[in-house]
């Protein structure tokens, strides 16, 4: 009897010993760190950079693109989404949900490389890349109007470039958008909406998006179109009919970077920050085709950007007017000069 109560007793401790190490188990693997990433940029480069991490940190990442809409439903969806890092926002939407109390403050080990036009001061926000506004050009619509490819703001009120306009509709922001607010902070507000008014008489044509504003370059249906610059020379250098110039009398930071949210993996969102303003991040943009935009993190790119923008004039925007008055700001654009019309 004894021997089988010894029996029972061993046995019954090989069971609680492999139940434990099976509880430990199933907890590591529930402990394992993720991170949960909100995007606003092309899907591919987003799970490129996420599998990218995963590999070199262990730590599992989940992408989840932000839908479209309003500024409000969007801010609605990072609120509820319990996303960890907002990914591809611009200055204006960082500084609008910052208001909102949905992000968190996080001060990269390279801080010191992010000029301070670049990041929010608290370090709600950073700037990942920078892009600039650039005029894509149809070449054989140019030649049949007998004109040279935009170089100026100027030269867009040209005669023979009323109704060949297309813009991007500025609500989205972009380069729509960022033309009306460069132009705005450096010429003043007089002088820039003079030029709002002589725009408007060229009817130019605003499009649902990027895509579509491309689209109508692309195919003849208009000639020139406002888009970013990083944009207009890839397709420059993969098509032959579109040639790309930059706007040499002022032009805009188009800044796209990175946030923690008030998610539940703080810690991983931050690593995943710290990675994001790698160079081997960087390497990865570039490798999906986008490496004409100028990353903060890879000094090589700054001689990339002195090649094409030269000592381009662009403002130090004021993200309190910028974001914070940006209805004002295209209505009163888009209707400027209508009364005398």
């Amino acid at each position: 009897m004894k021997k089988f109560l010894a029996v029972i007793a061993a046995a019954f401790c090989i069971l609680t010993v492999l139940n434990t190490a099976h509880t430990a188990g199933k907890d590591e693997a529930e402990k394992k760190e993720q991170v949960k990433i909100c995007i606003s940029m092309p899907v591919d480069i987003a799970e490129a950079l996420a599998e990218d991490f995963t590999k070199a940190s262990g730590i599992e990442t989940q992408v989840v693109p932000l839908p479209p809409g309003s500024a409000e439903n969007r801010f609605n969806f990072l609120a509820s989404s319990g996303s960890d890092v907002w990914l591809g926002g611009t200055a204006e939407e960082f500084y609008l949900a910052a208001e909102r109390g949905l992000l968190v403050s996080y001060q990269p080990k390279e801080a010191y490389a992010i000029p301070a036009e670049f990041r929010q001061n608290n370090w709600l926000w950073t700037a990942l890349y920078i892009d600039h506004i650039g005029f894509l050009s149809n070449k054989r619509n140019l030649h049949y109007l007998g004109l040279y490819a935009p170089e100026s703001w100027q030269e867009l009120l040209a005669e023979p470039l009323k109704y060949e306009l297309a813009l991007a509709d500025p609500k989205s922001g972009g380069a729509g958008y960022g033309m009306m607010t460069a132009l705005w902070q450096l010429k003043g507000e007089s002088a820039a909406m003079d030029y709002a008014e002589q725009l408007n008489r060229q009817r130019p044509e605003y499009f649902i998006n990027l895509q579509e504003t491309i689209d109508e370059v692309r195919q003849g249906y208009k000639t020139v179109a406002v888009v970013p610059l990083s944009v207009a020379l890839l397709l420059e250098r993969s098509e032959e009919n579109l040639f790309a110039t930059i706007p040499a009398d002022g032009n805009k930071n188009l800044i796209s970077g990175a946030s923690v949210l008030n998610g539940p993996n703080n810690a991983a969102a931050g690593k995943f920050i710290e990675y994001l303003l790698s160079n081997r991040a960087a390497e990865i943009v570039a490798e999906k085709g986008h490496g004409l935009v100028w990353s903060l993190s890879a000094a090589a790119d700054d001689e990339l950007r002195s090649q094409y923008t030269g000592k381009m004039l662009t403002p130090v925007d004021d993200l309190s007017w910028t974001a914070g008055q940006k209805a004002n700001v295209i209505e009163r654009w888009l209707t400027a000069g209508r009364k005398t019309q």
